[in-house]
Formats: C-alpha cells, sequence, structure tokens
C-alpha cells in the first residue's frame, strides 16, 4: 500500500470511529454513563451486521437485554424513533431464554455470566447477534462481540467465526475497529 493511500486509509478509519461511537470524547465530556456509551455500541453494532432477510418476521429488530439490565431506561432512549438495517428497534428485557424468544440481538449481562457456555450453546447457528459485557471468554465459548473498558476507554472484541456460524455477515468498517479477533477456544 502506498503511503498516500495508507494515510486516506487511516483517516477513513478514524472518521468512522468517531462516527461509531458517537464522538466518545464529548460522551466523555458530558460525563456519559458506561452503559450509555455501551448502549450507543450495541444500537451502531446492530447498524453493522446483515441478518438474512427471511428471519425478520415483521419489520422490527428485536434486542434483547438478558439478565440484571445495566441501562435502565438508557437503551430505549438511545434507540428511540431510530432504525438499524431499515427496521424499527424494539427493545425487551428478561431473565431467560424464553422471555427474549425471537431476539435479532441479545446483550448478555454480567449477571448471566456463570450460565454463558450454556446459553450460547443454545444460541449458535440460530442468526442472533450475541454481546458480552466483558464477560470472560465470550468470544472464545463462542459469543460473537463482547464489550470491554481498556481504561477509560470502551473497546470490543469479535468473534467472527462465530458470526459466520450464526449466518450473519459483520461489515468491514465494524471489523475495522475491533481491538482484536478471538477464535473459539473448543
Amino acid at each position: 500500500m502506498t503511503r498516500k493511500y495508507f494515510f486516506i486509509y487511516c483517516a477513513g478509519k478514524k472518521a468512522v470511529l468517531l462516527w461509531l461511537i458517537l464522538l466518545l470524547p464529548c460522551f466523555a465530556k458530558a460525563q456519559y454513563t458506561e452503559y450509555q456509551i455501551k448502549g450507543a455500541m450495541v444500537y451502531n453494532f446492530a447498524k453493522y451486521v446483515t441478518w438474512p432477510k427471511q428471519i425478520f418476521g415483521n419489520n422490527k429488530m428485536i434486542v434483547a437485554v438478558l439478565g440484571d439490565n445495566p441501562f435502565g431506561e438508557d437503551l430505549e432512549r438511545i434507540v428511540a424513533s431510530r432504525k438499524a438495517n431499515d427496521r424499527n428497534i424494539e427493545i425487551r428485557y428478561g431473565r431467560t431464554i424464553k422471555d427474549i424468544k425471537g431476539s435479532h440481538v441479545v446483550f448478555f449481562c454480567r449477571s448471566e455470566e456463570s450460565l454463558i457456555e450454556e446459553i450460547l450453546e443454545d444460541y449458535n447457528s440460530k442468526f442472533i447477534l450475541t454481546i458480552g459485557d466483558d464477560i470472560e471468554n465470550f468470544c472464545e465459548l463462542g459469543g460473537i462481540i463482547n464489550l470491554s473498558y481498556k481504561g477509560s476507554r470502551p473497546s470490543f472484541s469479535i468473534n467472527i467465526e462465530a458470526a459466520q456460524k450464526a449466518g450473519l455477515i459483520v461489515d468491514t468498517k465494524l471489523l475495522q475497529l475491533a481491538e482484536e479477533f478471538i477464535g473459539y477456544e473448543r
């Protein structure tokens, strides 16, 4: 890659990062909470993943929070009147897998960490974007994205194999921003 194109590539990557996390430095100065930032990231992840069209029974994308809800009402405020992949977003909260049946995106709260391996085995290959809340070995166990904080800035890991196995396509713009790529440990 020539030097000129390298700088264009880097500038584009920085612009996407800035947009993806909704101007994170502004968030820090405005003192947004960790879960307001993570909620914005969950919304943006949903925008940069493609599902097979036939899995949407209606025009809604269902984003579920499994476990003790750390967002409060923030996630609903973030997605209010917004769309992901040209679909309205519905937020659901649940304590069991049955409570969130039919979801397209599932955010796994830390309260569910002890059950992650069992739950992820049920979710593999079912067209569901799984997102962990800084859960140890989440991607290694088959989760797709694991959100975490490195110092004071949010970051995320991606298991691209798990995404492919789930029948999802992750946009390259999102892949460029991942802190690391993790495969299965199995």
